[in-house]
């Protein structure tokens, strides 16, 4: 039988360790805080401030419109008029632009005349996300002005362009705010980190500095020692996420429209899952080094095939399953899920039995290692 007393003794023991001088504290609550703030602003997918070149041989009226919406579109910070075609390739070299667009000489009679009018876009594949995103952007400026060009509005006069307007609704993020679908994703990503962290440097430090052998002769049984070396870490966990939740919402203005109580018992879970594989990983290490390293080797993939960064359609088949049996990818569909879309406890019925029970086979598997080495 598990003696509760020994076991919160550990865990006291554990948390005393943790916080017993300023750096500690300092580098337990400090660079988490950080972390979350400057991935906040820094992280985004959104592309901003862009710089474009233009090369204009036409020097017409719709070329210019074109440049025009381009000066006055909130994407495009400057763009840059180039003298001649010997300017292309360093400009692009330079990464001066990441994109250029070269207008026909006979750009602006070909529009009048309702001919096919050439233009070449020269786009940066070293940014090729970026460069993608501005293309879309400045294919809807093109397509805006097609729109008003002589041989559109005659047609549009004629009735042989129906006037249609799409109205589109984004549904869970209206304004498309890449903040509110990266954030609750960072939770997930920073306390996984923590829980690998903390609870992988707890056996390592034991052996480290010679206590190791001192803890097993106590009472408490191997089993009980794992179970209260777990503890310190999920209760870091569930802190540090009640602080980045409270950072997204108050600091960021992330709304949280679903339930706290299910979201809290998912981050139990899934801290408890985190924590089992720390133990896993400091049951193998030798020093604190060891434990460190080995918590970020399996840390960073796990964070890399849980869907948080890439889609995880877009992935292989076989990361597609390995990833099954990771608890962030789990835990993100709940986080996004209570954030944005008042998720339901059925809806989250599968994601958090898939946590569930990755964390009891990681608690169990890192107790009987645990006590093999013990």
């Amino acid at each position: 039988m598990l003696n509760l007393r020994r076991i919160l003794t550990i865990v006291r023991k554990e948390l005393l360790v943790l916080l017993d001088n300023k750096t500690s504290r300092f580098m337990l609550i400090g660079p988490p805080l950080m972390q979350i703030v400057i991935f906040a602003w820094a992280a985004t997918m959104e592309v901003r401030n862009v710089d474009v070149a233009v090369l204009n041989h036409d020097a017409g009226l719709w070329s210019r419109e074109i440049i025009h919406r381009l000066e006055g579109s909130p994407t495009f910070r400057r763009v840059v008029c180039l003298k001649g075609e010997q300017e292309l390739r360093p400009t692009l070299d330079g990464q001066q632009a990441l994109f250029v667009l070269v207008f026909d000489r006979e750009f602006s009679r070909a529009v009048e005349r309702g001919d096919v009018a050439r233009m070449q876009v020269l786009l940066d594949g070293r940014r090729s996300n970026a460069a993608q995103i501005a293309n879309n952007y400045l294919e809807r400026i093109v397509q805006t002005v097609a729109e008003q060009t002589p041989r559109a509005q005659r047609m549009a006069q004629q009735g042989q362009l129906p006037r249609n307007e799409l109205e589109v609704r984004y549904w869970f993020n209206p304004n498309l705010e890449f903040q509110w679908f990266f954030l609750p994703n960072l939770i997930g990503m920073l306390s996984f980190m923590l829980g690998l962290v903390v609870t992988g440097l707890s056996v390592a430090r034991e052996r480290e500095v010679g206590t190791f052998d001192q803890l097993l002769v106590s009472p408490a049984t191997p089993t009980e020692i794992a179970l209260a070396k777990l503890m310190p870490g999920c209760i870091v966990g569930l802190i540090h996420g009640t602080l980045f939740l409270l950072i997204a919402h108050f600091g960021f203005g992330v709304p949280v429209v679903g339930s706290l109580a299910l979201l809290y018992m998912a981050m139990l879970m899934f801290s408890l899952a985190a924590g089992g594989i720390g133990l896993m990983v400091s049951s193998l290490s030798a020093t604190q080094q060891q434990a460190f390293l080995g918590a970020f080797t399996v840390g960073v993939p796990c964070i890399l095939i849980s869907g948080a960064v890439t889609p995880i359609a877009n992935m292989p088949a076989v990361l597609r399953h390995a990833s099954q049996i990771n608890p962030l990818r789990h835990f993100i569909v709940i986080t996004q899920g209570v954030f944005l879309k008042d998720i339901t406890v059925a809806s989250a019925a599968a994601s958090s039995l898939k946590i569930a029970a990755i964390a009891l086979v990681a608690v169990s598997v890192a107790v009987w290692m645990f006590k093999r080495k013990a």
